[in-house]
C-alpha cells in the first residue's frame, strides 16, 4: 500500500498482497517486529503497551508513521490507482502539521514504516509537501475536485491550495504560496466544510462563534475577491487573491467547533458549538445566499419549512457532528461531557440514544462509516478510537488504542473498513479492525 500524503502532504500507500505465511514463520515476524519498533521506546503506558501485546492478532492491516510534528486533520482522498505492479494499490490521504516547525520533505525519511501486515505490505511517502503559515489546524479537500484543499491556519485566515499547481519538491524559500487566502474570521478555527453538490461552496466556523459562507467556484474574478495588483511576500506568505465571505452567521455562542453540510439537503448545514449547542441553519432563510444553491432545489421545496434550529444537545462545549449518509433525518452530535448522542431531526426536544459509558473524556470527532449505515467511529482525548454499530446492544464493537494522546480527527476510507486517525503525539495510523470487517460483512 503506498500512500501520498499532502504536507500539508498528500500521502500516497502502496497496498500489495503477499503469499500467505505459515502460522510459526508470522508468529515470529510479528515478535521481531515488537521487539525492534521504535514506538516502545516513545510510548511508555501499560494500556499502549498492552495493545501493542495483543494487536497482531486485532488487526487485517495496521500501518503506523511517527510525524515530524502532531497533525490534528486527516482525510482519505477519493484516489485510487495502480501503478506498474498489478499487485499494488495506490491510495492518496490529506495530512497537516502542527507545532511552529514548517513541514520538510521528508520523502525519504518515510518510507520506513511500522506495523503488522497480515500479508499486506506497504509504504508512506509525501507526494506533494506544501508550506504553510501557521499551524494547519483543519484540512479538506474539495469533493469535486480535491486537487483544492482548504486549511485553517492558527493565523485566523483560510488558505485555498490548488495542489496540481505545486511541485513535488518544496521550493528552499520556505514561503506559503496559497493560490487564495480567506479572510473573515477574527479568531482561529478547526471547522471546514465542503458543499457535497455544489462545487466552490465552503463553510467555516472559529472560535469567534462565527460562521462564514465562501462561494470559491467563481475565483479570482467574482466581486467577492479582491486582486493584488503585485505580489509580495508578508509574513511568509506569498499570494495575489483574497477573497471576503459572501454571508457571515453569527452562533451566538463563545466558539463554533464544527461545521456540516447536510448530503441530501443542498440549504441545510449544522454546527457543533459552544455550551453543548447544536445548530441547524437553512441557507433558504439568508438574505443574500439562497440563490447559491437554488439550482439544487426540487421544484417542490420552495414552499418548504425553513429548518431553523438552536438546541442545546451536551452538558458540555458540543466539539463534533455528522448527518447520516442515508437516513436524511439522523445527525450525531460529541462533546466535551464525554458522551455521543444520535438525534432525529424532525424532533431534537429527544435523543434517540446517548453513548455515555465508553469514552472517558471529551468526544473530538464522529464519523460514519460510507459503506455500512449502521457503522460509525469516535476519536476522543481519552486516546481511543471506538467503532459502534446502531444493532448492536453493546454499542462499541471494536476499541482501537494504538495512540497515545488525544486524538483530534479520524478518517473512513471512501470503499474500505480501513480508519485513518491521528493523535497529539505526533502519531498516524491507518488499520482495519478484524471486528470491524466482520461485522460490516456480515450486514
Amino acid at each position: 500500500m503506498e500512500i501520498e500524503p499532502i504536507i500539508i502532504p498528500i500521502e500516497e500507500t502502496k497496498i500489495e498482497v503477499q503469499p500467505k505465511q505459515q502460522p510459526q514463520q508470522q508468529q515470529q515476524d510479528v515478535d521481531d517486529d515488537v521487539e525492534s519498533d521504535d514506538y516502545d521506546q516513545i510510548f511508555q503506558s501499560a494500556e499502549f503497551g498492552r495493545w501493542r501485546k495483543n494487536s497482531p492478532y486485532l488487526y487485517n492491516m495496521l500501518f503506523y508513521e511517527l510525524l515530524e510534528c502532531p497533525s490534528p486533520t486527516v482525510q482519505w482522498l477519493d484516489y485510487h490507482t495502480v501503478k506498474g505492479d498489478p499487485k499494488c494499490d495506490y491510495y492518496r490521504l490529506l495530512i497537516g502539521t502542527q507545532g511552529g516547525r514548517t513541514p520538510t520533505d521528508s520523502r525519504n525519511e518515510l518510507t520506513e514504516h511500522g506495523g503488522y501486515e497480515m500479508g499486506v505490505r506497504g509504504s508512506m511517502h509525501p507526494y506533494v509537501p506544501m508550506y504553510h503559515a501557521g499551524d494547519v489546524n483543519k484540512a479538506r479537500a474539495m469533493p469535486q475536485n480535491t486537487f483544492k484543499i482548504a486549511s485553517f491556519s492558527s493565523t485566523n485566515d483560510i488558505f485555498l491550495f490548488d495542489y496540481s499547481k505545486h511541485p513535488s519538491k518544496l521550493n528552499p524559500d520556505g514561503i506559503c504560496r496559497p493560490q487564495a487566502i480567506l479572510r473573515g474570521h477574527t479568531d482561529e478555527g478547526f471547522a471546514l466544510s465542503w458543499h457535497p453538490m455544489q462545487q466552490g461552496l465552503l463553510l467555516s466556523g472559529a472560535q469567534d462563534g462565527k460562521m462564514c459562507l465562501w462561494n470559491l467556484e467563481k475565483m479570482p474574478n467574482s466581486s467577492a475577491a479582491t486582486a493584488i495588483t503585485t505580489t509580495t511576500v508578508t509574513n511568509g506568505i506569498e499570494c495575489n487573491t483574497i477573497i471576503d465571505p459572501v454571508e457571515v452567521f453569527n452562533s451566538e455562542r463563545k466558539l463554533v467547533d464544527a461545521v456540516h453540510w447536510h448530503p441530501s439537503h443542498p440549504s441545510v448545514f449544522g454546527a457543533a458549538a459552544g455550551s453543548g449547542t447544536l445548530l441547524i441553519t437553512d441557507l433558504r432563510a439568508s438574505s443574500g445566499t439562497a440563490a447559491l444553491v437554488e439550482s439544487l432545489f426540487p421544484s417542490t421545496s420552495s414552499s418548504s419549512k425553513c429548518l431553523q434550529f438552536r438546541v442545546k444537545v451536551h452538558t458540555a462545549d458540543c466539539n463534533c457532528l455528522a448527518f447520516h449518509p442515508v437516513n436524511e433525518y439522523a445527525i450525531l452530535t460529541g462533546s466535551d461531557d464525554a458522551s455521543i448522542a444520535l438525534w432525529d431531526m424532525r424532533n431534537l426536544s429527544k435523543e434517540i440514544r446517548r453513548y455515555e459509558q465508553a469514552h472517558r473524556d471529551g468526544v473530538l470527532q464522529v464519523a460514519w462509516s460510507p459503506i455500512s449505515p449502521s457503522i460509525f467511529a469516535s476519536s476522543s482525548a481519552d486516546q481511543h478510537v471506538f467503532v459502534w454499530d446502531l444493532n448492536s446492544n453493546d454499542g462499541v464493537i471494536f476499541d482501537h488504542k494504538g495512540h497515545d494522546s488525544r486524538i483530534p480527527d479520524i478518517s473512513w476510507h471512501p470503499t474500505r473498513p480501513i480508519i485513518a486517525s491521528v493523535a497529539e503525539d505526533s502519531s498516524f495510523q491507518i488499520w482495519e479492525a478484524n471486528a470491524v470487517e466482520n461485522v460490516i460483512n456480515s450486514i
